[in-house]
């Protein structure tokens, strides 16, 4: 096993994720695994408004996509995404 790689500021430090970074990561993550676990193709049209065709179609699988992606990241890692992604907004 591999250990993971650690994000770096530019000057190279390591950089360690906020708390509130963290646990929005992990309540996200869960908030979708759930919501993938508990609905289908019908459910997830309903709740988005969505008519089933093409479109919704398309859209159901990006979100099973999305669920399948979120497992491949922990929330450390996620975390650290979360937090370079604001350093400048």
């Amino acid at each position: 096993m591999t250990e993971p790689a650690i994000t770096q500021t530019h000057n190279a430090t390591p950089t360690n994720p906020t708390q509130e970074s963290l646990q929005l990561a992990r309540r996200f993550t869960k908030a979708i695994e759930e919501f993938n676990w508990r609905v289908d193709y019908v459910k997830f049209c309903e709740l988005l408004e969505l008519e089933p065709s093409t479109y919704a179609d398309q859209q159901y699988q990006y979100f099973q996509q999305l669920a399948e992606a979120l497992t491949r990241f922990d929330a450390d890692a996620l975390a650290k995404m979360i937090d370079a992604g604001q350093e400048n907004g």
